[in-house]
């Protein structure tokens, strides 16, 4: 493997970081989906929803799923080296500054406020163009 700066392995855990919560939102979301539509409904089951300690389960459930999950993935070889790889990519950009930033933020507003201007009396003309052929020709 080629030599890889530490920025690149701060992006692979950033990364990872961010797929891990993800997963952890759509685990919560599943099981407490699942609680309410398909789970007993009585309060004596844990996994009815409306037991008092359905949420806790359902943080636990979700937990556990996805470390489950990011296990998996951080041994997956081939997805491991991708994403160091984009890592190493990404810590060799160019990123701007704060004030290039705002400035060519503020060019991109002005234009499209200046195309979407163009753009409506360009279709106004044609709008009122097409009005007249139409009520000429009925």
């Amino acid at each position: 493997m080629n030599e890889v700066s530490q920025v690149a392995y701060r992006y692979a855990a950033l990364f990872y970081g961010i797929i891990a919560a993800y997963f952890w939102y759509i685990f919560y979301s599943l099981w407490g989906f699942l609680g309410k539509n398909y789970f007993p409904q009585d309060v004596s089951s844990v996994l009815s929803i409306q037991n008092s300690h359905f949420h806790t389960v359902n943080i636990i459930v979700a937990t556990v799923l996805t470390l489950a999950v990011t296990v998996v993935l951080v041994l997956n070889r081939k997805l491991k080296d991708f994403i160091v790889d984009v890592g190493d990519e990404l810590s060799r950009v160019a990123w701007p500054t704060l004030k290039e930033a705002q400035k060519t933020t503020a060019i991109v507003i002005a234009l499209v406020i200046v195309s979407s201007i163009v753009l409506f009396f360009a279709d106004t003309v044609f709008l009122r163009v097409i009005n007249l052929i139409m009520n000429t020709a009925a």
